[in-house]
């Protein structure tokens, strides 16, 4: 059961990705690529909608969604009772028969979400909204998510509502650019704050039919079986090969097992793509080796043109010995830069003794010319075998159409990773009819309706990454800024076409604080440092390794060095990663401004190398005043102290005391509260659990509170500019710990922190400075001296996905020490996400204890930060879940209880 999709952002396996910022296009608008859009949401005809509207019978039918952080007004449920559905009745109030209200309450947050299910896939070029604008009512703006299935999200728009007062029940329209392939609309109305009601009309979806999807991957159709000679099918000629780079790496006997010309009854087709689907012979399925649980087999399809990607099947032997428990999907248009769309669990019990089928979709708007799947073996299957896999979808243009005597102007989404770097995609652009091979791309702080006279911000020229792929990465923009984008198309021949319809967007803050992803960071100096072990002849091929697993990760924001290189921040920039550096001097500030570095600090670990509290005061006082006379945005994040024990905060006491006002002014002089709250060995353990778990961390940062509580400073946001576990065979100042110990203790150290509002953690550190067991920092990475993955690598990959989207909602109440868990929710996978673990736990623990979870779900689907994945049906409304000391994350589409833990 496919339990979310990559959203959000529109990420290198972002995107990935962390929030979206796409907002409406300004300016004049485009005709839309329908050209005839026709009424899909089944509004009632004759009043609001003339009898000669266009429609087709969709059958479409809306629900109000009623959980998560935009669950709809009770008001508004309650009251769309009479008759047909108010949002659908064709009929625009003011009787109250026909519109709905939400609850009277000025300066109140309130929403009105709303899903529409059209029955089948869809072209959606517009949605519109009818809301009152009486007096004391108001609809601030909407938004609007589109999905495929139903279970995984993506943005497609948002826009204000500019109505005048007084103007009736008015509509408010979003023109969907570029056009998205759905099923589900999600609209999510916002009440204007100030005032008392948001009263709601009408909503409807236009565009148009569609062809069914057709398979996309090249499979041989057979007479029988699922993929049949009537199958339909696109002449895409695509072709797969198995991946052998980290971080998922196929094991060796899939890619030997796959022979391609034997006995497959098609003249020599690969086995994962000659149609026999339900086979269990070995000469056409891929076969890994015995033993190899948790292993992975990975996949990349070339499908020769870019398409919106559907169905994807992916069929797999089920048995007491062989099972998949689930796969990820990456979607890409360049080859390069990836989108992950979420992890699929399978839904098939062990008992089928079978070649079984594993679904899951794409996402609208996420297009792909190349799709990566990455099987996981269970972990405790001896086996993958892997019968066939499918990829279905549309065309997203006709290439085979007259060229136009003028190319169209190009329609283009944005997504943010994060305050500085910004995805573009307008990879549905039919360049072929258009004649176009390269691209200009302009970024300006103000609107603009032509392109003639500005600079481009970038070039992309015929045969680039960017140009073939018809997507980009930018960077660096600046926080908190409205940018105005637009991309222009060259024929060939260089004639550029330079009236332009803009694509406004706005950047968030600094440090984010939005999204729990915002919060994802490390250290990794380019060359190492301290005690690092250079690699030598190879260090450049190692920092190009090291890059490409950042990148891979998809939601690192930020790198923390020392240094002000510029070609380093470039190059980080160019995979998706900001810079954290120290101050030194307001010389540096403009250049790092414009290079994405908009954090700084003046010490590191002061109360450890015996700065006096004063004297750093005075520092920090200078370097603030200096900073922010270049600009106000950059924040100077202090002290980094070297702990939360009674030394260093003893220390931060006097730091703050140091002006004799009781910190009045001191907390001034900086914009951001730094720690490295390591959990040290001679820590006291938390009562119940091992010495040295990250369970201290709450203590740790409810007692840095209070000291800044007690200087007037509560309002400060809090990072850690380190913190960390070492695998080292030590254990004198962190406690040692094995691999997947540190794996575990990683996640529940950023779950801990997200829940105790802390903005950003930069894990130290993301490589092993060198080889030496016994050494602390040689030990510390989650990758090792050679640049191979450990397993805290693919945990901190596995958090970033579940979390990257997800909006903290509170504990998860009903139980206490040594069990932990936090609630989610996310809106781009409609989906609770609840974290569970059992902090008492090791890796030597002989035995597991036991959630009882109530839910009133048919099923929940869990990921686990050891790679698993698991769908568990429910029995009469209970699920029963072992708990280790590793987090699992449980997906539901409504909250879960637990009733207990034995």
């Amino acid at each position: 059961m496919r339990i979310f999709r990559k959203t959000g952002l529109y990420l290198c396996a972002v995107t990935m990705l962390f929030s979206s910022a796409l907002m409406a296009p300004t300016g004049t608008d485009l005709v839309r690529a329908s050209g005839n859009e026709k009424l899909l949401s089944g509004n009632s005809l004759g009043a609001l909608f003339p009898v000669s509207t266009q429609t087709i019978a969709t059958g479409a039918t809306y629900s109000w969604l009623t959980e998560g952080t935009h669950a709809t007004d009770s008001l508004i449920v309650s009251t769309d009772n009479n008759g047909a559905p108010d949002m659908s009745d064709g009929i625009n109030g003011p009787d109250g028969n026909y519109s709905n209200n939400s609850t009277w309450a000025n300066n109140t947050v309130a929403f009105g979400t709303m899903i529409y299910d059209l029955k089948s896939v869809y072209k959606v070029t517009t949605v519109k909204v009818w809301a009152d604008t009486a007096t004391n009512s108001g609809m601030k703006r909407f938004e609007v998510l589109a999905s495929l299935d139903g279970l995984t999200y993506a943005q497609a728009g948002t826009v204000e509502n500019t109505n005048a007062a007084n103007s009736g029940f008015a509509a408010v329209e979003l023109s969907i650019k570029p056009t998205v392939y759905a099923r589900y609309i999600k609209v999510i109305m916002h009440k204007d704050t100030p005032q008392y009601n948001m009263r709601l009309g009408e909503v409807a979806v236009f565009g148009d039919s569609l062809e069914p999807q057709a398979l996309l991957s090249n499979n041989f159709l057979r007479s029988g079986g699922p993929y049949n000679t009537n199958t339909p099918r696109l002449p895409t000629n695509a072709v797969y090969q198995w991946a052998t780079d980290q971080p998922f790496v196929t094991q060796g006997d899939l890619i030997t097992t796959d022979n391609d010309a034997k006995n497959d009854g098609a003249g020599g087709v690969a086995d994962l793509i000659d149609g026999s689907s339900t086979e269990t012979s070995a000469d056409m399925t891929v076969n890994s080796a015995w033993s190899s649980q948790g292993k992975y087999g990975t996949v990349i399809f070339n499908l020769n043109e870019i398409y919106q990607i559907g169905n994807i099947d992916v069929w797999t032997r089920a048995d007491s010995t062989k099972y998949m428990d689930g796969y990820e999907v990456q979607l890409s248009t360049d080859g390069v830069n990836y989108t992950s769309l979420g992890y699929t669990a399978n839904p098939n019990a062990r008992t089928s003794s079978a070649i079984v089928n594993t679904v899951s979709s794409g996402v609208p708007g996420r297009n792909a010319k190349y799709v990566k799947i990455i099987m996981h073996n269970a972990n405790d299957s001896q086996q993958l075998t892997v019968g066939e896999i499918a990829i279905w979808g549309w065309k997203l243009y006709d290439t085979s159409l007259s060229q136009t005597a003028t190319p169209e102007q190009v329609e283009v989404r944005a997504d943010l990773k994060n305050y500085s770097t910004l995805y573009l995609d307008w990879s549905s652009y039919n360049h072929v009819v258009n004649n176009v091979n390269k691209y200009a791309v302009y970024i300006e702080t103000s609107d603009f309706t032509n392109a003639s006279g500005l600079t481009a911000a970038m070039t992309l020229n015929p045969g680039t990454v960017g140009q073939l792929g018809k997507y980009t990465p930018y960077f660096a923009l600046k926080p908190e800024t409205t940018y105005y984008i637009a991309v222009t198309p060259f024929r060939s021949g260089s004639t550029e076409r330079t009236d332009v319809t803009t694509l406004r967007i706005t950047t968030p803050s600094v440090l984010g604080r939005a999204k729990a992803g915002d919060i994802f960071a490390v250290n990794d100096a380019p060359y190492g440092g301290g005690n690092y072990v250079n690699h030598g002849a190879d260090e450049e091929a190692n920092l190009t390794k090291k890059l490409k697993l950042l990148r891979e990760i998809g939601g690192i924001n930020k790198s923390r060095w020392w240094d002000h290189s510029s070609s380093m921040k470039t190059k980080y920039g160019s995979y998706g990663v900001n810079f954290h550096l120290f101050y030194h001097g307001s010389s540096y500030v403009a250049g790092d401004n414009n290079q994405g570095v908009w954090t700084f600090s003046s010490f590191n670990e002061p109360d450890l190398a015996g700065t006096a509290p004063s004297s750093a005061a005075t520092t920090v006082m200078n370097n603030h005043s200096s900073m922010k006379a270049v600009d106000n945005r950059n924040l100077l994040v202090e002290p980094a102290l070297a702990g939360v024990d009674a030394a260093s905060l003893a220390w931060l006491d006097d730091f703050y005391n140091s002006d004799g006002q009781n910190g009045a002014l001191v907390k001034s002089y900086f914009d951001v509260m730094d720690v490295h709250p390591y959990v040290k060995y001679a820590d006291a353990a938390v009562p119940g659990l091992d010495q040295g778990t990250p369970e201290k961390l709450i203590s740790k940062i409810a007692d840095l509170k209070t000291v800044m509580s007690s200087h007037g400073d509560t309002g400060k946001p809090i990072v850690f500019t380190e913190l960390g576990w070492s695998t080292y065979s030590g254990g004198g100042f962190l406690k040692k710990v094995d691999r997947a110990t540190q794996r575990n203790y990683l996640a529940r150290a950023y779950l801990h922190a997200i829940a105790s509002g802390v903005s950003t953690v930069h894990w130290y550190n993301f490589q092993d400075d060198g080889t030496t067991a016994s050494n602390l920092e040689h030990n510390l990475g989650l990758i090792d001296w050679n640049a191979v993955p450990k397993p805290s690598y693919y945990g901190y990959y596995t958090l970033v996905r579940v979390m990257k989207d997800a909006e903290y909602l509170g504990p998860v109440t009903g139980i206490g020490n040594p069990y932990y868990g936090y609630r989610f929710w996310d809106e781009n996978k409609n989906r609770y996400v609840t974290s569970l673990w059992d902090a008492s736990w090791q890796t030597t623990s002989t035995g597991n204890a036991t959630a009882v979870l109530a839910t009133s779900d048919a099923g929940v689907t869990v990921v686990g930060i050891d790679g698993s994945h698991k769908y568990l049906p429910a029995v009469a409304g209970s699920i029963s879940i072992p708990l280790t000391g590793a987090p699992l994350f449980i997906y539901s589409s409504q909250s879960v209880s637990v009733t207990s833990v034995s």
